[in-house]
């Protein structure tokens, strides 16, 4: 079994890993996730999180440490929301052999959980000079420019994340999220018919998109459209009935 691992894509601050030394902006291949490591992937994905750890142990004892291992290792305390050990294993996974540009996302992730937007924003930054198509840590610096009041980088930042997600049938969760993201702006900014706007295009990617139907409900009834935000209402009763809650990062 390989897994060729594409992320979607997380204490004490002051405990998050110091960010590594940037790398050179050109593409780098991400090597697979294969044979007795696939299979402590799959676990991870169950929740299986302590066998998990033991399969990776025994693995690095035959096979030496491997930044695959090492990421791993910090994967399964991320699944855990244990986010101060999930960016100690993402830091070592970092320095370790072979590159492993993952890492740096979810390095990126654990750090923002901890509140250490500058610790995310490196390595954020970090992962987009080693895979500069990955539109998710584009996302990432966008909940960060938002959360500092920089409205523009942040849109500029969710911008991107759609163009290089939206040609991707298995990325519309992550195109819709952005979409709603740029419409809080437009909100922020008061452009509510263009929030109205970017909200329908959400949910019309992502029909589970529930923040999506419940902001489209607000945005319609404070623009005085009570029978479009009535139909939002419905459709967002249908969509908690529908959707069982998600893996990954929450948003």
């Amino acid at each position: 079994m390989v897994i060729s691992f594409v992320p979607f894509g997380c204490g004490d601050p002051a405990a998050a890993p110091s960010s590594p030394a940037p790398t050179s902006s050109a593409q780098i291949t991400v090597p697979p996730i294969e044979g007795e490591l696939a299979h402590a992937y799959r676990l991870i994905q169950e929740g299986d999180t302590g066998p998990a750890r033991i399969r990776i142990r025994k693995w690095m004892e035959a096979n030496d440490e491997d930044a695959r291992a090492l990421f791993l290792f910090g994967l399964s305390y991320n699944h855990e929301r244990r986010y101060a050990m999930s960016s100690t294993w993402f830091a070592q996974a970092l320095n370790a052999a072979p590159t492993y540009p993952p890492a740096a996302h979810f390095l990126g992730w654990s750090a923002y959980y901890l509140g250490d937007s500058t610790a995310s924003q490196n390595a954020f930054m970090l992962h987009l000079n080693m895979s500069p198509d990955e539109g998710d840590s584009h996302y990432g610096l966008g909940l960060l420019a938002l959360d500092a009041g920089a409205l523009e980088t942040a849109r500029n930042s969710f911008t991107r994340s759609i163009e290089l997600q939206r040609l991707h049938a298995d990325r519309a969760d992550s195109v819709s999220k952005a979409l709603v993201r740029i419409a809080e702006l437009d909100e922020l900014q008061n452009n509510r018919h263009d929030a109205r706007s970017h909200l329908e295009q959400a949910v019309a990617v992502d029909p589970d998109r529930i923040e999506g139907w419940h902001r489209l409900a607000r945005c319609c009834r404070r623009l005085g459209d009570d029978d479009a935000a009535a139909e939002a209402e419905r459709q967002y009763a249908i969509a908690i009935e529908r959707v069982q809650p998600r893996g990954g990062f929450p948003e």
